[in-house]
């Protein structure tokens, strides 16, 4: 497979997200399914419209929630604010039917939009003309980090194409894939650049590692309070607890106990507990289905 890079990770990351939008036909904004409007970018989405690119919502990880959970959100997210219908695909890279179905709705986006005006010039230098991604569709893909990005392409290519990691931001840089002999993918930088005080939204999509996480506790609290509001059986059969008082940090003191995470004289050692629960919520362990 032949991989070109266009652009280096120097190049500020809003420029290089708008370059993308612009050459691509149509643009896949990739969500977590666990969290749909916590995962998408409305800086990205507004970049989309201005541009006026056809957008299609790849909600990934499917296998993560529940049939009714998936309805309900498609229910939610497939109007726009002005009334239009949005399309919306829910996949799972384990599934390869949901694949098919990507391909499918992209080539129905495309059909229904056409190609896009051809750049002779760079937007971001105006001396300078720029290679671009020439396919007959051009399929820009955009997303935080650890939304699955790299796995969808895989995906799309029927073979290992990107590197794939947990850990976040793991792609740099411009890079152009060919997917299919009329389909070819613009995959981002991986970072799409949050918030730095957004500490919840980080630790809750996975686009902070764990361990790089300034404040674990808030984004364990947040983890907690979405089981206790959305379902709590569900954090009590994965931690084998019953919980006595609906308060984050009893619950943390509860499993502390039932796992013996225990410090110096029989102290609950509270940040191994929020860290376990991050972490098992990062990598798919601990599931909400609601």
């Amino acid at each position: 497979m032949r991989r070109i890079k266009s652009g280096t990770h120097h190049e500020p990351y809003w420029d290089l997200i708008k370059r993308i939008i612009i050459e691509s036909d149509l643009v896949l904004e990739i969500l977590d399914s666990r969290l749909v409007e916590l995962s998408r970018n409305e800086k990205v989405e507004e970049l989309i419209k201005e541009i006026r690119r056809p957008v299609i919502f790849v909600i990934n990880k499917s296998d993560l929630v529940s049939k009714d959970s998936i309805k309900k959100q498609i229910q939610e997210l497939g109007k726009n604010k002005d009334g239009k219908n949005k399309e919306v695909v829910f996949i799972s890279c384990k599934n390869p039917r949901t694949i098919k179905i990507l391909l499918y709705v992209i080539k129905k986006v495309f059909r229904k939009y056409g190609k896009r005006e051809i750049i002779e010039k760079s937007k971001f230098d105006k001396k300078q003309k720029y290679r671009e991604a020439k396919a007959d569709i051009v399929v820009g893909v955009l997303g935080y980090p650890n939304v699955g990005k790299s796995s969808i392409i895989n995906a799309l290519c029927h073979r290992k194409k990107t590197k794939v990691s947990k850990k976040s931001g793991t792609t740099h840089g411009l890079q152009w894939v060919r997917a299919t002999d009329e389909i070819k993918l613009i995959d981002s930088p991986g970072v799409i650049p949050l918030q730095r005080d957004d500490e919840i939204r980080y630790g809750l999509i996975g686009a902070k590692d764990t361990e790089a996480l300034k404040n674990p506790e808030l984004v364990a609290h947040a983890i907690i309070k979405l089981f206790l509001k959305k379902n709590q059986k569900q954090f009590e059969r994965f931690y084998n607890i019953e919980i006595k008082k609906q308060d984050p940090e009893n619950i943390i003191n509860q499993l502390g106990e039932k796992r013996r995470y225990l410090l110096k004289k029989g102290k609950i050692d509270e940040n191994r507990v929020m860290l376990q629960i991050v972490r098992d919520w990062q990598q798919g362990k601990l599931r909400l289905d609601y």
